[in-house]
């Protein structure tokens, strides 16, 4: 059974993130290398693969990439300006980023409606200027 909208948490959207980031050819992601990216083991790319693919967000051959779907693809392109908006806040703010700017940027992700991202950005972005 496939959940076509589900409630993301913060590691959704950071898996999510980094395959499309990782998906410049529309060749998919290789576990591995999102495992690269994360900081985290290949087992543990396998099971939020799972996660997502009960979502209905990314697709997975067998022995090879992970594709996300249409469905995963508006959502990641959803979040992306809101994302690159508050790392730029946070790096603002604190200084260099690191990980755990992503990570905290992510969780900030989680907590907002979906519907109320591109709207967010928009005001944000108005505001500085």
């Amino acid at each position: 059974m496939t959940n076509r909208n589900p409630a993301l948490t913060a590691a959704n959207i950071r898996y999510l993130l980094v395959i499309r980031e990782l998906d410049t050819e529309k060749r998919g992601a290789r576990c591995i290398d999102v495992a690269k990216a994360l900081g985290v083991t290949k087992p543990s790319v396998t099971t939020m693969i799972v996660t997502l693919r009960s979502f209905g967000l990314v697709t997975k051959e067998k022995y090879g990439a992970v594709h996300l779907t249409e469905l995963g693809r508006e959502k990641a392109e959803c979040y992306v300006p809101c994302l690159e908006f508050l790392l730029s806040q946070f790096e603002n703010a604190l200084g260099p980023s690191g990980a755990n700017y992503r990570n905290a940027a992510c969780t900030v992700l989680t907590e907002l409606p979906e519907k109320n991202l591109r709207e967010l950005y928009r005001r944000l972005g108005s505001q500085e200027q």
